[in-house]
């Protein structure tokens, strides 16, 4: 027999109500995203580098670097979701990437599409 499994509760950091579902898991993929590594205290290893690339020169190299990373960290750190691809739109001289990630909410089993910039 199956157990039906449920979202994970968490609270908005912004709103500091309870999220959960899809709200919840692209916060998720927000946060995992633009956390460095060695930034957390007690959570040195949490994180990612993919904001590391904002300091690079936006050649092929580097793009494959931020989705690797990208890809690579949310599937680690998020448990409800799993990416199927992931694509860099467009990135400024600022440093300001506009990322696109999809893929699949494991709980509900739906295709699921982000796109923010960061």
């Amino acid at each position: 027999m199956a157990l039906k499994r449920e979202h994970l509760v968490d609270i908005d950091p912004d709103t500091l109500e309870y999220v959960s579902g899809w709200p919840r898991i692209k916060k998720s993929i927000f946060t995992i995203l633009t956390t460095r590594l060695r930034t957390r205290i007690m959570r040195l290893w949490w994180g990612s580098a993919y904001l590391d690339a904002q300091d690079k020169p936006m050649n092929f190299e580097t793009m494959m670097d931020s989705i690797y990373e990208a890809a690579s960290k949310i599937n680690e750190y998020e448990p409800e979701f799993n990416v199927t691809r992931i694509v860099i739109t467009s990135a400024q001289a600022n440093g300001e990437m506009q990322v696109r990630v999809e893929g699949v909410d494991l709980i509900d089993q739906q295709n699921r599409i982000i796109s923010q910039a960061i």
